[in-house]
C-alpha cells in the first residue's frame, strides 16, 4: 500500500512489468484522482463486487462534489448582488428621502452625486464576489448579448438576488425616515395611498413627472449600458487597474452622475428597474397602495421595461459599432506590424 500512494503506477508493476508484492487488493485503496491508478486496480484486483462499489462511492462522491460547488457558487452570486444592489439601492432612495423629506440636499447634481458614488462603492463592494450587475437591465443585457462569458442559468439568481436587495433597501429606508416622513405627510395634509401621496411615495418609486416617458427611460439606460460594455471590454486598454488607468467602478459612478443630472428631472432618471420596483413593493405594503403599484396611470411598468429594452440597445449598439470598430483596428494594426517586420 505505501508503494501505491508514494510510486503510482510504476511502483505496481515494478520495473520490465513484474507485479512486486502485489496480491489481491481493496480497489478503494486507490487514489481516486490518478487515472493510472485507477486502470492498474481494474487490472489486478480480483474481487470485481468490490470495485463496482468503490466505482459506485467515486460517482456518488463526484456528484455530491458537483453540487456542492454550484451551490457555493450560486449562493456567492446571490450574495454579491444582494449585497450591491442593497447599499446601491439605499444610496440612491436616501438621497432622494434627504432631498424630498428632509430637504437637505440642493439641487440635483448633489443628488446625482451622492448616487454616483454610492453606485461606485457598491460596484467595488461586490465586483470580487459576482460579476456586480446590479441591475436587471445590465445582467439581460449581458445574457443575450454575451452568452458565451454569462450563462442565463445565472439570470434568475441574479435579477432575484437585485430585487430582493431593492425591496430590502427600501424597508431600511422606511424605518430610519419614518419619523420624518409622517411629519412631512402631516404637514401637507398628505393621506398616505389615496392620489396625492405620489409626493411621499416618490422617495421609494419614480413618479416625476411623467412616467409615461418611455424613450427617455430607455435611452438613458441605453447610454448606460453602451459605457459599461466600452469599460469592461478587455480589448479597452484605457481602462481598468495599473497606472495612468482610471478604474472602472468610478468610470461607471461617474456615468450616473451625468445621467441623473442630465435626465432626471424628466423621467427621475429610472436606470434600474431593482432599485425602483424593490422599494415600490416595499411602499406598496407600507401603506401607500395602489398608489406604488401599478402607479398613476398605471404606469409602473415603464421603469421596468423601458431600462430593460435601453440597456439592450444600448449593449447590441456597442457590439455592433464600437467593438467592430476596435477588432478591426486591432486586425489592421497586427497586418501593419506584420508586413513591416517582413519588409527587407
Amino acid at each position: 500500500m505505501a508503494d501505491v500512494k508514494s510510486g503510482g503506477a510504476a511502483s505496481i508493476n515494478g520495473d520490465g512489468g513484474e507485479k512486486r508484492g502485489v496480491g489481491k487488493r481493496d480497489p478503494g485503496l486507490f487514489p481516486a484522482t490518478d487515472y493510472n491508478l485507477l486502470e492498474a486496480a481494474v487490472e489486478l484486483s480480483d474481487d470485481g463486487e468490490a470495485l463496482n462499489r468503490w466505482s459506485r462511492n467515486r460517482l456518488h462522491d463526484s456528484g455530491r462534489n458537483l453540487v456542492l460547488r454550484t451551490l457555493a457558487h450560486t449562493l456567492a452570486a446571490f450574495t454579491g448582488e444582494f449585497v450591491g444592489t442593497f447599499l446601491l439601492t439605499l444610496c440612491i432612495v436616501s438621497a432622494v428621502a434627504a432631498s424630498v423629506i428632509a430637504n437637505a440636499l440642493a439641487g440635483i447634481w448633489q443628488v446625482a452625486v451622492i448616487c454616483g458614488l454610492g453606485v461606485a462603492i457598491s460596484i467595488y463592494l461586490s465586483a470580487h464576489i459576482s460579476d456586480a450587475h446590479l441591475n436587471p437591465a445590465v445582467t439581460i443585457a449581458f445574457a443575450i448579448l454575451r452568452f458565451r462569458v454569462f450563462s442565463w442559468k445565472k439570470v434568475v439568481v441574479y435579477i432575484t438576488a437585485q430585487m430582493l436587495g431593492g425591496f430590502v433597501a427600501g424597508s431600511v429606508l422606511f424605518g430610519t425616515y419614518h419619523n420624518a416622513i409622517v411629519a412631512f405627510e402631516e404637514e401637507r395634509g398628505i393621506e398616505r395611498g389615496v392620489n396625492g401621496s405620489e409626493l411621499s411615495a416618490m422617495i421609494f418609486g419614480e413618479y416625476f413627472p411623467n412616467p409615461a416617458l418611455f424613450p427617455g427611460k430607455a435611452w438613458a439606460t441605453a447610454v448606460l449600458v453602451f459605457v459599461i460594455f466600452a469599460f469592461t471590454d478587455p480589448h479597452n486598454t484605457t481602462v481598468g487597474s495599473g497606472k495612468h488607468k482610471v478604474p472602472v467602478p468610478i468610470l461607471i459612478g461617474a456615468t450616473v452622475m451625468i445621467l441623473i443630472s442630465l435626465y432626471g428631472p424628466l423621467t427621475q432618471a429610472g436606470l434600474n428597474p431593482a432599485r425602483d420596483f424593490g422599494p415600490r413593493v416595499f411602499a406598496a405594503l407600507a401603506g401607500w397602495g395602489e398608489v406604488a403599484i401599478p402607479g398613476p396611470r398605471k404606469g409602473f411598468w415603464v421603469y421596468i421595461v423601458g431600462p430593460v429594452c435601453g440597456g439592450l440597445a444600448g449593449g447590441a449598439l456597442y457590439d455592433l459599432v464600437a467593438a467592430k470598430a476596435m477588432q478591426f483596428k486591432m486586425r489592421m494594426k497586427k497586418y501593419s506590424s506584420r508586413h513591416t517586420n517582413c519588409t527587407p
